[in-house]
C-alpha cells in the first residue's frame, strides 16, 4: 500500500499496526535472547558439572585403589596370620566402597539414557534388607552401629535390582551420618496405598539449608563430625530416580534426634511380574559362583 495513497486516519492506523509489528518481534527477539543465554547457561554449568563428576571419580577411585595395591603387597609377604586378616579387613572395606560407587554411577547412568525398564519379582523385603547389611558390614562396624529389621510384610511385587540400591543407598547414608553406637532401623508395612519403608538413624539430621538440595546428583553435606567419607553425591539422587521410576516416592522427615527417610511403592499384581520369578535374594548372586568362592 503506498503511504500517498492513504488519509490521515488509515495513515496512523499503519503506523500503528507497523509498530505493533516491530513490537512484537521487539518481544520475540527478547524471549529468544533470553532462551539462548538460559541455554548457554545450561551448558555451562553441564561443562562444570561434568568437570566436577571427573575430578570426583578420579579421587574417589585412585584413592581406594592405591591402598587396596599397597595392600596386596602386604599380604603377600605376611607371615602373622592376625595381621594379615586385619589386612584383609582392610581389603574388604575398600573394595565394597570401590563396588558400591560402581553400582550408583552404573545406575545413574542408566538413568541417564533410558535404559531403566522395570523387572518386576516376588521378594522377601526382610531377606533384601539382612543382605544390604551384610554388605555394608564394614561401614557399620566402623561406627560400632547396631542394626534393626522389623517387618509386617511377608513377600512383595518390586523390581528387586532397583530396591537393593535404594536400600543399600539409604542405609549407608544413614551409616555416615549416625552417632557412633547407635541404632539403624528398617521397618517394611504396607497399607491401601502400597508399601513403605522406612530407614531410621540417630544422628545431627539434616539442617535446613540442605533439605532442598539433598536429592540433587553431586550435592555433598557434611557436618564435619559425623560423616567419616565423601563419597560422590550420588547416593540420595539415585535414590529419588529408583522410586520414581518404580511410580514411587521418597521423603524424610526428623524426629526426636532420629532422621527417617520413606521411600513408598505402590502394590504390583501378579500380572506385573517378569518372565523369570524369584523369590527372596537369590537373584542379586549366582548361587554356584558364590559358593565357589566360599570354598575358594
Amino acid at each position: 500500500m503506498e503511504i500517498t495513497q492513504l488519509d490521515d486516519q488509515e495513515l496512523l492506523n499503519e503506523i500503528s499496526r507497523r509498530f505493533q509489528e516491530k513490537r512484537a518481534s521487539i518481544h520475540e527477539m527478547e524471549f529468544m535472547t533470553k532462551k539462548l543465554l538460559e541455554f548457554n547457561e545450561k551448558a555451562k554449568e553441564a561443562e562444570e558439572v561434568k568437570t566436577y563428576f571427573l575430578s570426583l571419580i578420579k579421587n574417589e577411585f585412585n584413592n581406594p585403589m592405591t591402598v587396596l595395591l599397597n595392600l596386596v603387597k602386604k599380604i603377600g609377604g605376611e607371615n602373622d596370620p592376625t595381621k594379615a586378616s586385619r589386612i584383609a579387613t582392610m581389603m574388604h572395606k575398600e573394595l565394597m566402597y570401590l563396588d558400591f560407587s560402581l553400582k550408583n554411577i552404573f545406575a545413574a547412568s542408566e538413568i541417564e539414557y533410558g535404559q531403566n525398564a522395570n523387572s518386576y519379582v516376588r521378594v522377601r523385603p526382610e531377606e533384601i534388607a539382612y543382605e544390604a547389611i551384610s554388605y555394608l558390614e564394614p561401614m557399620i562396624e566402623e561406627k560400632l552401629l547396631r542394626t534393626e529389621v522389623m517387618s509386617s510384610v511377608k513377600t512383595m511385587v518390586i523390581d528387586a535390582q532397583k530396591f537393593y540400591l535404594i536400600l543399600l543407598n539409604l542405609l549407608s547414608n544413614g551409616c555416615e551420618f549416625s552417632h557412633p553406637s547407635t541404632t539403624l532401623s528398617i521397618s517394611f508395612s504396607k497399607d491401601d496405598e502400597g508399601y513403605e519403608m522406612r530407614v531410621a538413624n540417630t544422628g545431627e539430621g539434616i539442617k535446613e539449608e540442605n533439605t532442598k538440595q539433598i536429592f540433587n546428583r553431586f550435592y555433598k553435606y557434611s557436618t564435619g563430625k559425623t560423616r567419616p567419607s565423601q563419597g560422590l553425591g550420588l547416593g540420595l539422587s539415585v535414590v529419588k530416580e529408583l522410586c520414581e521410576l518404580m511410580e514411587g516416592t521418597i521423603d524424610y522427615f526428623e524426629e526426636e534426634g532420629r532422621t527417617v527417610f520413606i521411600a513408598r511403592f505402590p502394590e504390583k499384581c501378579e500380572k506385573d511380574l517378569s518372565i523369570s520369578h524369584g523369590l527372596g535374594s537369590d537373584e542379586f548372586f549366582d548361587s554356584e559362583f558364590v559358593h565357589s568362592l566360599m570354598e575358594f
